[in-house]
């Protein structure tokens, strides 16, 4: 998979907000992925690598609004 398709692999997982836990391994495996937090039980804030061919040819990265793990 290259880069393209791993980011665009992780936007849809990430729009669902809801994930099994093999969507969440598989997230945090992303290479877009730089670090993730347990707030609570079953939901995580995750940290997003931003491409600079993504976004205004500018790097930043940010944090996601919660995801839930449901097993």
């Amino acid at each position: 998979m290259n880069l393209e398709e791993e980011y665009s692999s992780l936007k849809y997982l990430l729009e669902k907000r809801k994930l099994t836990y093999s969507e969440f391994n598989e997230i945090i495996g992303n290479y877009y992925i730089k670090d993730y937090e347990e707030i609570d039980e079953n939901y995580y804030i995750l940290k997003v690598l931003c491409s600079p061919s993504f976004v205004d040819n500018k790097r930043y990265d940010y944090y996601t609004d919660y995801v839930e793990v449901i097993m």
